[in-house]
């Protein structure tokens, strides 16, 4: 093995480590980690009681290309060091709950109520508000979020996109099965 790989492997193991420790001393049990965990656990609930099961495929799929993005997209600002979050429910560097739980679900209740494309535009244009300007500032204040040269305007429109895309993506995969019944 090559020796700067060596030292990347180590570099990791170290952070792994060190994260660890960190979480378990001085995360673990937090106001932050109970706020991440109430919300997460509330939201799951509130989307279970609101879910339309006469729509859960449709609706799971749209939120399963919301959360691969949404992973996807995290995992690439986290390794560029453009943010990082200090407080998780869980040890590892990137924030789980947000990006398979909370968010992922709030789109899904969004793209089940808004049906016609002009109120889901207007709707996925202030919930990216909300979470561009309300949701990710609160998280910084509650010190669940640290950004490192990125700032809340940069994710105001991805977040619009994210609604819209996947929406349309849906509609089309709808549309090409000639089984489907809306």
């Amino acid at each position: 093995m090559q020796s700067t790989w060596r030292s990347v492997i180590e570099t990791f193991q170290q952070y792994r480590d060190t994260r660890t420790e960190y979480w378990l001393h001085e995360n673990l049990f937090t106001i932050s980690w109970w706020i991440l965990f109430v919300t997460t656990v509330g939201i799951f609930i509130v989307w279970i009681i609101f879910l339309d099961k006469k729509r859960i495929f449709e609706i799971v799929t749209y939120g399963f290309f919301v959360t691969a993005v949404g992973v996807i997209g995290d995992a690439i600002g986290v390794s560029l060091f453009l943010w990082h979050y200090t407080n998780t429910l869980l040890p590892v560097s990137q924030i789980a709950e947000i990006h398979t739980i909370q968010m992922p679900f709030i789109y899904m209740l969004v793209y089940q109520y808004f049906r016609t494309w002009k109120s889901f535009i207007v709707a996925s244009t202030i919930n990216a508000f909300v979470f561009a300007f309300i949701l990710e500032p609160l998280l910084v204040w509650l010190q669940i979020y640290e950004l490192h040269g990125w700032k809340h305007i940069y994710s105001f429109f991805p977040y619009i996109l994210i609604g819209i895309v996947f929406k349309f993506v849906v509609n089309k995969f709808k549309k090409l099965d000639r089984y489907y019944e809306s």
